[in-house]
């Protein structure tokens, strides 16, 4: 309880002064509902109610700059705990305070943009879940190749803003190599890009697509199903958003694991524990999620040992 005394700060309802922990929650602009539903039934579980024993400032942003400028008051509104509900959320957050605690939630590659040291002893103030999955990316691809005939190029959309889309573009080009796939990079970093990326792909030649894991490229999942279709490339994505978004199919692990979880990494932070000290939670469930629709447009069929791994249909 001493613990939770020192990070609670006081606010002013209706002229009472009280104190209660004040929690900043930043995600995308459109982020799917759930997620913070999921998140908030975490905090319920761990016996939270928001107005009354916490205090919750919502803030989002669309573009990766707009993050920095969320983060710039932290000190000055007296918050305790940040909670980033992406990776430039939980950058911005690490630039702006290395004091206040930060809880991420289900972001990529912790370690490789550079927040955390390890995975296990994360040593800053920065903790929480994260989607890491690397192996996921030659999956995707392998799954593209036995439904995709004569497939021998596949573009990656990416944002070049993110750290970690480069390494994971790389992994993609050696898992590709090794299929006799040749690989390409389309750079997304503002809505505009969209268009302009699918243009590049079929100048490439490309025959089907993946996505790279980052905030801004998930932002886009509607206008990048509606491009796909348009321009019938087959896209195995890297959540089951994009499919409820029209897309084809997904291979990811599950945002809401990692949600609910991060609710832990609050009450235990706010119960005095430091974040440098918290292991980071990686992700327990995969899921292929694929579009019916999406697939009887595409005309595509999914081949029996494919069909047999799928965990949730989507009309």
């Amino acid at each position: 309880m001493l613990g939770l005394a020192l990070l609670v700060a006081p606010h002013v309802s209706d002229g009472i002064a009280q104190t209660v922990p004040v929690m900043r929650y930043v995600a995308a602009k459109n982020a799917n509902p759930e997620r913070l539903a999921i998140f908030k039934k975490g905090l319920a579980d761990f016996g939270y109610v928001e107005g009354k024993n916490i205090l919750i400032e919502y803030r989002d942003a669309v573009l990766d700059a707009e993050y920095h400028g969320l983060m710039a008051d932290l000190a000055s509104r007296k918050v305790n705990i940040v909670v980033a509900a992406n990776v430039a959320a939980t950058v911005a957050a690490s630039k702006a305070t290395n004091t206040i605690p930060i809880v991420m939630l289900a972001v990529n590659d912790p370690v490789g943009v550079g927040v955390v040291k390890s995975l296990e002893h994360p040593g800053t103030n920065v903790t929480g879940t994260t989607v890491y999955a690397p192996q996921l990316i030659g999956e995707r691809l392998r799954i593209l190749k036995s439904i995709v005939p004569n497939l021998d190029k596949v573009a990656m959309v990416l944002n070049g803003n993110n750290a970690n889309n480069a390494a994971q573009f790389e992994l993609l080009r050696s898992e590709g190599r090794a299929l006799g796939i040749e690989t390409h990079s389309l750079d997304i970093r503002k809505p505009e890009d969209v268009d302009a990326a699918f243009d590049k792909a079929v100048a490439f030649g490309a025959k089907a697509l993946v996505n790279g894991v980052d905030t801004f490229i998930n932002s886009r999942r509607f206008a990048l199903a509606a491009g796909a279709a348009k321009h019938k490339l087959p896209v195995v994505y890297s959540d089951v958003e994009y499919v409820l978004a029209g897309g084809l199919m997904a291979l990811g692990p599950g945002h809401y694991e990692t949600y609910y979880g991060a609710a832990r990494y609050v009450d235990r932070i706010l119960r005095g524990t430091n974040p440098a000290d918290l292991p980071i939670a990686g992700p327990t469930q995969f899921t292929l999620s694929v579009g019916r629709t999406a697939l009887a447009k595409f005309g595509l069929s999914l081949p029996p040992e494919i069909s047999a791994r799928v965990n949730e249909w989507v009309d």
